[in-house]
């Protein structure tokens, strides 16, 4: 909770509260956990924060305080940012570059600050980030949508690097690139509209539980005009059919077929 406290400048949130958190749980886990909900439920109300909620125990869902997601307006996480580099100077990129490769966690922001506070000196430029900071997964898999869509494939093969070097599982990595072509989907739908950014960050924050940017809003919707719809919808097609393969193991891993679909996207438009 000190992180939740920390950010939100208030001493009493989740006061008096227990905090259960629920990660990557997978069946077995799940079923375990059931059997003892009641040890969790009991006395002061527990707050659950989770990833999947399809692995999270019906007893917990029914009775608990449940938490899936919470969305942070960018210009506060930025704020939130500079303050822990304590008095240093960080040039606003840095800042931007720091958000995008953490996807804007704060477990990682903080890792990395501390990082980047041993490992630079007064200043700390858009380059140091760069140089200290690796790509998390969901960093890595946005930046491989965007890739495929602008047609620029040498910067896709990095981000699959990234992927690669993230450690992820497979299931994770499906998921974040999925998340990524559903986004790109919808943002070309809202394209024609009258408001698209104002659309497109409502539909995020409603359904994705994130909290975009100008720069993040434009740089997807301009990803999207470069995309044709069939084709959006057809990647997505073979998502479905690469997470049933991972899971049948009729694949060695989600990466291998992954550069293997970005080779046939390649194929495609030569």
């Amino acid at each position: 909770m000190d992180g939740f406290r920390e950010f939100l400048g208030s001493e009493s949130f989740g006061s008096g509260r227990k905090v259960l958190v629920i990660n990557g749980l997978e069946d077995k886990g799940a079923k375990r956990l059931s059997t003892i909900a009641p040890l969790f439920l009991s006395g002061s109300t527990t707050t659950v924060i989770f990833a999947d909620p399809a692995k999270v125990p019906s007893e917990l869902l029914k009775k608990a305080y449940v938490i899936t997601s919470y969305a942070v307006p960018p210009s506060a996480v930025r704020s939130w940012i500079k303050k822990r580099f304590d008095g240093r100077v960080i040039e606003d990129q840095a800042v931007h570059e720091l958000m995008e490769r953490t996807a804007s966690s704060f477990f990682l922001m903080r890792s990395e600050i501390d990082k980047l506070l041993a490992y630079t000196g007064a200043a700390v430029t858009v380059a140091d980030v760069r140089e200290v900071v690796p790509r998390c997964h969901i960093a890595a898999a946005a930046d491989l949508v965007e890739a495929i869509s602008l047609r620029r494939y040498d910067r896709a093969a990095t981000a699959l690097y990234d992927l690669s070097a993230s450690g992820a599982p497979d299931t994770t990595i499906l998921y974040d690139v999925e998340l990524g072509f559903v986004r790109l989907l919808n943002a070309k739908l809202v394209s024609k509209s009258n408001r698209p950014k104002a659309d497109l960050r409502a539909w995020c924050l409603r359904t994705q539980h994130q909290y975009l940017d100008d720069y993040t809003l434009s740089a997807l919707l301009s990803a999207a005009s470069h995309i044709k719809l069939r084709e959006l919808e057809a990647m997505l097609e073979r998502l479905e059919e690469i997470e049933y393969e991972t899971k049948k193991g009729l694949t060695s891993s989600a990466l291998v077929a992954l550069e293997r679909l970005l080779s046939a996207v390649v194929l495609t438009t030569q």
